[in-house]
């Protein structure tokens, strides 16, 4: 009797065992299933206008405001060189809507600094620039999702501290591009948010120091006007 319980137990506890590793499995599953059906609903309903959702107005104004933040050192401009810090970044353009493309020209401002121990000369940097690029849209109406090519020309104004004074330089007329993306949402009436990041490179040439090399991201929002 004790030699046939002692046999049966332990078959009885795998099997037990067997069966509930199988039923959590089959749960997992399950979850996973409907984990990935919602994200295939959620992507389907970012990229996919309905009926309801009106097309956006081909022209727009927006005011763009957020951070400058270096990605490399400075280099190249004597006196120049070294670690940038973040500061504030702004801009005003005007796009134009054509299809799954907008056109897109305007201003930026970017402010940036180097001290005296990062770059040998205590320095704040004021950029500004004209900017002249295309988005491209993943839809056309809702929530739109874009990716952007540009181009800048910029002017950048130094004012180097020296002593008790500030003195001001001057660059010439420097040449950059930029990449980013972001997504326009559509707020009430005719207004719209624009969250966004861009990647750029501008390079500008002091004439006593040589060519200011910068290599940056701007993460910034915009707040847009339909017209």
């Amino acid at each position: 009797m004790w030699s046939f319980k002692s046999s049966r137990a332990p078959e009885s506890t795998e099997s037990l065992l067997r069966h509930n590793t199988v039923r959590r499995s089959r749960s997992d599953h399950g979850r996973r299933d409907h984990a990935s059906a919602l994200l295939i609903l959620l992507l389907g309903t970012l990229l996919i206008p309905t009926r309801g959702e009106a097309q956006i107005s081909p022209l727009l104004l927006e005011l763009r405001g957020g951070v400058w933040i270096p990605t490399a050192d400075l280099v190249g401009a004597q006196g120049f060189e070294g670690e940038a810090s973040a500061d504030v970044s702004f801009g005003v353009h005007f796009m134009l809507r054509s299809g799954l493309i907008s056109y897109v020209a305007g201003f930026s401002e970017h402010r940036f600094g180097c001290t005296q121990v990062q770059c040998g000369e205590a320095v704040d940097f004021v950029s500004t620039a004209w900017d002249l690029g295309v988005r491209l849209n993943l839809r056309q109406a809702g929530i739109v999702p874009w990716v952007s090519l540009g181009a800048t020309a910029a002017l950048f104004d130094a004012r180097v501290e020296t002593g008790n004074d500030v003195a001001r330089e001057g660059s010439d007329r420097g040449w950059g591009f930029e990449v980013g993306a972001g997504v326009l949402v559509p707020l009430r009436g005719p207004f719209l948010v624009n969250p966004g990041v861009r990647y750029g490179r501008s390079d500008a040439d002091f004439a006593a120091r040589g060519t200011l090399e910068t290599r940056y991201i701007i993460a910034d929002v915009g707040l847009v006007l339909a017209f």
